[in-house]
């Protein structure tokens, strides 16, 4: 079967030899359409973005925006120890207005300036801004003063409890209104109805402009007595959208860099630097043109993808070139040289290719969005690859007119090669039993690793967000929120006297609870708006800052504030008084460190009102969420990985159990990978998470030279330690080559500002080149054991 699979390459070869100018025809073709659409690409960091569309807990999320607006709040916080002082708060209220009046989309801005100031005058209740009548002298600031000091609603929202830090609050609109079809044009002015609007969330786009508008403008503000440090979910994810870019950028460039160096080097012709180049260049905009065609952007983990796509698409055109330029050299028949090639490692390359699109297409199936995304279009990019490496550079180096140049006598890696094909040819019970003892070290160490999700620390520790975030979930107990509905689907059910008095409990229980991980910093709902409407309603009496006993009390309490010209209760309770939301601000931590402070939250509320229906939500639950599913996503991809491409092994071997045997160079390096994220104390993240499943694609893919070619020689010698020597002669060298370019393609992602990338690819350039190391060593060792025994 091999041979004739092998005969039917070379018989492709022969038809590209034939038609050179049909293949490049047929290819342009096929590439104009997705290579016409790269330029539509996106991109998207939105937390949401990393939930499929159909995924409940993002249901849950937009049902929640759609009623109550966007949660994701920019935070800018100011210190100083002169903030009740005239200069200050003039200072502030221009800062305050002008965001106002310049930032797009917003929705509101709050602070000092606006807050709502909740008292009574002459029986009357009124609701104004806290600094509607601007304070004139050291009277009127001791007196706001002591209204912010003794503000429940205050404290930890707007100011710290040393009152040397306050905050603004910059809410933006969570859709983006968009007239789809002007009716009354098209009806003659005769329809009621004069367009028809189309709900559309707030972009990534959108998102960056508000973003960097706000920078923009509290920039000038900042001074020594008016220290300003900016925090928030919209803030943190656009920094990491613009690290994500600069990235990408940086690794491609440099990878094609040492790609073009690398092929120079090693075979000193001008066509296999470019050639190869042209593949990957192809291959890789070909993939982000069906992203673009698909709807499909760029979110943090697909940001390793083009480069993933560059690393991993020379190995191919490495095997081919080297193969095709030593039998040309030799002959000087350039279509003899192609055909001989084909044949030779057409069948070896292919299975090459398809096993690493399987290694990473195993994330298909992933319940996290960009993770999913990752699975398909890599795993189509390789296999766009293959196509090009076994058509587009075949028919490139006919049309090409190539010198063969005189062949050297054997070179110092012919040299190194054969010294290496002498250790395990003479020493593979050695190297199978150190191999053993390191697999266990292994093992016990990979025990100790720990998981995280903790975008946060993927930051340079001297970025404005990461200190930013730090130090205001310090001073202002969290920047992130936790969302709580409570569906009576009772109408006015949230006018109840009872229900309110459990709900104000229980807040008052949870406020500040900590379960040594995490926190509960501060929570607003709408007994908050009732207590202290409460209060203003008996003379400004600080005891009356509770729930009333009375039904009618609340009711009546309720229709006051609501007609006192104050908004606020929009953003708290539904036009029904059925539902009710209830933030929690809680600090930005690790989504691990997050799960159980969010399984008390929502228990709690379940258990109180058990008649109600409780949906948890928000920028914390997604968070969490999207890293739960990454690590049962990533479970279940190593599976599918291991099964199929041990069967793809199995083929290729045609021995069941020497395929489950070739399996084993294949997974020492991801254990050694693995410890040494132990030994270097990394965690296992999203990125991390992702190089199971990748390095066994492309840790099998010197696994399948090897075997195929050592089968090939072995047959024909009868000699394990000779068919390692013709191995490694041939093939072996393109393997040395590949792993170099390879690794290196990877180790470039540790000049990445993420912490997470730079972790990523140190492990994942280290793991290829330990399965090279595997592949040198002990795959070799093994076939001279299996020999020994009478078992191949």
């Amino acid at each position: 079967m091999f041979k004739r699979l092998e005969h039917l390459f070379g018989k492709f070869g022969e038809f590209i030899a034939n038609n050179p100018l049909k293949i490049i025809s047929i290819i342009i073709l096929l590439l104009a359409y997705p290579l016409a659409n790269v330029n539509k690409i996106t991109f998207d960091t939105s937390n949401e973005g990393f939930l499929h569309k159909n995924d409940p807990i993002l249901k849950d999320y937009n049902s929640f925006r759609e009623q109550f607006g966007r949660d994701e709040r920019i935070v800018i916080a100011i210190e100083s120890d002169k903030i009740f002082t005239i200069p200050f708060l003039e200072k502030l209220k221009r800062l305050h207005r002008e965001l106002e009046d310049n930032l797009p989309y917003l929705d509101e801005v709050t602070s000092l300036y606006n807050v709502r100031n909740t008292r009574g005058e002459k029986n009357q209740l009124i609701v104004e801004d806290l600094l509607e009548k601007f304070p004139k002298d050291s009277r009127d600031l001791e007196k706001l003063k002591e209204i912010v000091k003794n503000s429940e609603f205050y404290k930890n929202l707007f100011i710290s409890e040393d009152l040397k830090l306050t905050t603004i609050i910059i809410e933006t609109k969570a859709f983006v209104s968009e007239d789809t079809e002007n009716l009354d044009e098209l009806l003659g002015g005769f329809n009621e109805t004069s367009s028809k609007v189309k709900r559309v969330l707030l972009t990534d786009e959108q998102n960056s402009e508000i973003v960097e508008k706000t920078r923009e403008i509290v920039s000038k503000y900042n001074s020594s007595d008016f220290r300003i440090y900016y925090a928030g979910s919209p803030s943190v994810l656009d920094a990491l959208k613009k690290m994500m870019r600069a990235d990408m950028q940086k690794f491609t460039k440099i990878t094609i860099l040492i790609i073009v160096l690398f092929l120079f080097l090693i075979f000193r012709r001008v066509s296999a630097t470019i050639y190869p180049i042209i593949v990957i260049i192809l291959s890789l905009l070909t993939t982000v043109g069906l992203m673009a065609i698909s709807g499909v952007a760029f979110k943090l983990p697909t940001q390793i993808l083009p480069s993933f796509l560059v690393a991993v698409s020379i190995g191919a055109t490495v095997h081919i070139l080297s193969i095709f330029f030593d039998r040309f050299n030799k002959i000087g028949d350039k279509r003899e040289a192609l055909i001989y090639t084909m044949s030779h490692s057409g069948l070896a390359i292919a299975m090459t290719s398809i096993t690493t699109a399987i290694g990473i297409g195993s994330f298909a199936g992933s319940e996290v969005a960009p993770i999913a995304d990752m699975g398909v279009f890599a795993s189509f990019g390789v296999l766009i690859s293959l196509f090009l490496t076994l058509t587009l550079l075949p028919a490139l180096l006919i049309l090409t007119k190539l010198k063969p140049k005189p062949t050297k006598k054997r070179g110092k890696l012919d040299f190194f090669m054969k010294k290496l094909a002498y250790i395990p040819s003479y020493h593979s019970k050695e190297i199978i039993y150190i191999s053993s003892i390191l697999v266990v070290v292994a093992l016990i160490l990979i025990s100790k690793l720990h998981t995280s999700h903790y975008p946060l620390e993927w930051f340079p520790k001297d970025d404005p967000n990461y200190i930013g975030t730090k130090y205001i979930d310090a001073k202002m107990r969290g920047s992130l929120t936790a969302e709580v509905i409570i569906d009576t689907e009772k109408e006015n059910g949230w006018q109840n006297a009872n229900r309110l008095e459990k709900l104000d409990r229980l807040t008052k229980e949870l406020e500040g609870y900590s379960d040594g991980k995490s926190f509960i910093g501060k929570i607003i709902s709408l007994n908050t708006i009732v207590k202290e409407t409460n209060r203003a309603l008996h003379e400004n009496n600080q005891s009356f800052y509770t729930i009333p006993k009375n039904q009618a009390l609340v009711s009546q309490e309720l229709l006051l504030f609501e007609n006192s010209g104050s908004d606020d209760l929009e953003d708290i309770v539904d036009s029904q008084f059925s539902k009710v939301r209830v933030t929690h601000k809680l600090p930005w931590k690790d989504s691990i460190d997050s799960l159980d402070i969010l399984e008390h939250i929502k228990s709690s509320y379940q258990k109180i009102f058990p008649d109600s229906n409780v949906t948890l939500t928000g920028i914390i639950p997604i968070l969490v969420h999207t890293f739960t599913k990454s690590i049962e996503s990533s479970v279940k991809s190593y599976y599918i990985a291991f099964t199929l491409i041990a069967i793809s092994m199995i083929f290729i071997m045609g021995s069941f159990r020497l395929g489950l045997i070739s399996m084993i160079p294949n997974l020492v390096p991801i254990l050694f990978g693995l410890s040494l994220m132990y030994i270097f104390k990394m965690p296992l993240d999203m990125f991390t998470l992702l190089i199971g499943s990748i390095a066994i694609g492309l840790a099998v893919d010197d696994t399948i030279h090897f075997m195929h070619n050592f089968k090939r020689y072995y047959k024909a010698t009868d000699s394990s330690i000779e068919a390692i020597e013709k191995t490694f002669f041939t093939t072996g060298k393109a393997m040395v080559i590949t792993t170099i370019i390879l690794s290196l393609g990877f180790f470039v992602y540790i000049f990445g500002t993420m912490e997470s990338v730079q972790n990523f690819g140190f492990i994942t350039g280290s793991v290829i080149l330990f399965a090279l190391l595997a592949d040198i060593f002990l795959a070799p060792a093994i076939m001279v054991e299996l020999a020994r025994r009478g078992k191949i």
